[in-house]
């Protein structure tokens, strides 16, 4: 009963939180009833250590809707709250796993639990008569309201009648968003999970395991350590003599010649991020599996961890390139995309190392590359980006391009106001500026308690602006 309980009363609030709401605050608040819900219901989870860090990211990507209310935030949270949804049955499984769980959970769970029911429970001690209440009023009333208006239409006394019902003071959209909110809490709190490949993924090692070596097989592995080394050796050789050049590069001013540093940053990533994915290919086909163990691969190993150390320099050298081309000509979506990329690029060459220095498998790197993905995309949805590159453009660059920062979303609207009317004399399109500021000012003031941000509270007053005297200010 208490269950039934806890399920209805997050139906409610659920239809409270977002029935003809935008989102904000009722994100967070729904993330936190979700997660207590889940513990309440599902009491067995809070030892589950996979479950408690899915809750804390689903929790944290849900703060950052209310703080930064990105679409990037908001995306973030629901991949954040289908990692969650996975993790509830599914016990130490890889993040794209929890995914499909989570999708799994969240469309079917009720349904899996009603055809993989609890063998534990005895039979004549069950709870639930009041599902089969629920269901016979469901099914009652909406054959009586389909019959009925099917008579209503054969029979025209009957149908008077029916029209001269008055329903306006039941709000149907509001009873519907509530029964998806049940629908969906019921669904969480059921046990549910993909149970092949939910398996097969919990039980498949990371680990490679040591085979006998023939001698046959010694001569192979030999003759491929040897191939291995003298690859590696020539490739170590080249990067050695890019990092030089490339440094000499740096050296010089690159701001001189902006077209050429754009080019060398946006098309040497795109080189860097190839050429890392055919090494890291090769160092794989090398490491698959007996040259693991092979005592005299010891020189292929220590050419490996140095090529590894020379991509990560030349990864920090196009960084440093990048955010050389963003102080002088300011950030975009695009150079902050390159930073990310970069950062991605460092992790592969992490879990290389740690893959070939303790002889994992490419299982092992694919569960944690996409787990560092993932922790990597909620640490960027947590900044409001349309706001930090107009705030670091206008105030660190000589010569901000206003018409890229107009082409952003409103959140921008109050940094761009206030820069104009602090700089009178410099040119821009002030009318599109004015333009802006009244949509910040209008978003704002459409929050609700429920779709608040924290924008919205930091600026309590914007309905109350006057705009036809800064127009002649600036």
């Amino acid at each position: 009963m208490k269950t039934s309980i806890i399920r209805c009363l997050g139906a409610i609030l659920f239809s409270l939180l977002f029935y003809g709401q935008s989102l904000g605050l009722n994100m967070l608040l729904f993330a936190i009833i979700t997660v207590v819900a889940v513990l309440i219901i599902r009491s067995e989870t809070k030892f589950n250590k996979s479950f408690l860090l899915a809750a804390g990211l689903y929790l944290l990507s849900a703060v950052f809707v209310f703080t930064v209310n990105s679409l990037l935030a908001i995306t973030t949270c629901i991949l954040a709250f289908i990692v969650f949804a996975g993790s509830i049955s599914g016990i130490k499984n890889a993040v794209y796993i929890q995914w499909l769980n989570g999708l799994y959970q969240s469309l079917l769970g009720a349904l899996h639990s009603m055809m993989n029911p609890n063998k534990d429970i005895p039979k004549g001690k069950s709870n639930h008569n009041y599902k089969f209440i629920i269901l016979t009023i469901a099914v009652v009333t909406t054959l009586v309201v389909v019959f009925a208006t099917l008579y209503g239409k054969a029979n025209p006394i009957l149908g008077e009648w029916i029209a001269a019902i008055n329903l306006d003071f039941v709000n149907f959209n509001w009873i519907l968003t509530a029964a998806m909110g049940y629908y969906l809490i019921l669904n969480l709190t059921s046990k549910a999970e993909l149970d092949i490949i939910t398996s097969i993924d919990r039980d498949a090692s990371t680990t490679l395991s040591e085979q006998p070596i023939s001698d046959i097989k010694a001569t192979s592995l030999h003759r491929e350590q040897l191939l291995g080394t003298i690859l590696l050796g020539a490739l170590n050789a080249l990067i050695v003599l890019f990092i030089i050049t490339d440094i000499w590069y740096v050296l010089h001013d690159p701001l001189e010649d902006a077209a050429t540093l754009s080019t060398t940053v946006h098309d040497g990533v795109s080189a860097l991020v190839t050429s890392i994915i055919i090494a890291i290919t090769t160092i794989l086909i090398l490491f698959r599996g007996e040259l693991n163990f092979y005592k005299k691969s010891e020189t292929l190993r220590h050419f490996t961890y140095v090529w590894i150390a020379l991509n990560i320099v030349i990864i920090l050298l196009t960084a440093y390139k990048n955010y050389m081309y963003s102080s002088g000509f300011g950030l975009t979506y695009k150079r902050i995309g390159v930073f990310i990329y970069l950062t991605l690029c460092i992790s592969g060459m992490v879990t290389t190392y740690v893959k070939i220095a303790r002889k994992h498998n490419l299982l092992f790197m694919l569960k944690s590359n996409t787990r560092a993905a993932f922790i990597l995309l909620i640490i960027i949805s947590s900044f409001n980006w349309d706001r930090a590159i107009t705030t670091y453009n206008l105030h660190e660059v000589g010569t901000p391009d206003i018409s890229y920062l107009l082409s952003m979303r409103s959140s921008n609207g109050d940094i761009l106001y206030a820069f104009a009317k602090a700089h009178p004399e410099k040119p821009m399109n002030r009318t599109s500026i004015q333009h802006r500021y009244e949509q910040w000012q209008s978003s704002l003031s459409r929050e609700t308690w429920q779709s608040k941000t924290l924008l919205g509270l930091l600026h309590p007053n914007t309905s109350t602006y006057e705009i036809t005297d800064t127009r002649t200010r600036y």
